[in-house]
């Protein structure tokens, strides 16, 4: 656990949510932005956010803050489109650990919203078969219930790959033995895997 996570965990036991001192319709707006209203992401490239736990998402955006994960740029698709380009370093720089957690709680009470997009169907059956063997600890339910990983289930699974991919060179920091995991996986078993998780609509 890095200092960002300890620091997080502290501020969670130790200020109540009425704590919060920025305005947390700014800091939604700004998040919805990328993401879509309420997080419900509608471009491939960006993570549907509603609905995962709590602590991920500010667990996330403490990442974000540590360098703990690339801060890729990316263009605003709600809202004022105009704005320029940003990356999730900079957005998440000057957020307080209290509202890290506002955004968490926030986003944990939105639905979530399986991404509409094309899969293997062939590909999908082999990968609930390796999700059940290898993923469902931590991934319960297929994958759509947020355990003590993210829900994976109906997220875009080109996100999905890109995380995969970022874990492997080491960018993206993920528990040890999700990151054995990937290394011990063929291409065709991530493959499938990604399709499983796009099936689910």
């Amino acid at each position: 656990m890095n200092c960002a996570h300890i620091c997080l965990l502290a501020v969670a036991l130790t200020f109540p949510l009425s704590a919060v001192s920025a305005d947390l319709d700014a800091l939604t707006s700004e998040c919805d932005g990328c993401h879509g209203p309420q997080g419900a992401s509608t471009d491939s490239d960006v993570p549907v956010i509603g609905g995962q736990a709590s602590n991920y998402i500010a667990g996330s955006l403490a990442l974000y803050q540590d360098w703990g994960r690339p801060c890729i740029k990316s263009a605003y698709r709600h809202g004022d489109t105009s704005r320029p380009v940003t990356t999730m370093c900079k957005i998440s720089a000057d957020i307080s650990f209290k509202d890290m957690e506002a955004l968490g709680n926030y986003y944990a009470e939105q639905e979530f919203v399986a991404a509409k997009q094309d899969f293997d169907q062939a590909k999908a059956s082999t990968g609930a078969i390796l999700h059940e063997k290898h993923c469902f600890s931590c991934h319960p339910e297929s994958g759509n219930v947020a355990g003590r990983g993210p829900i994976l289930a109906g997220q875009w699974a080109s996100v999905l790959k890109t995380q995969i991919n970022q874990a492997l060179t080491g960018e993206h920091l993920v528990p040890p033995l999700m990151e054995r995991k990937f290394i011990e996986f063929s291409a065709e078993e991530i493959d499938a895997l990604l399709n499983f998780y796009a099936s689910q609509q």
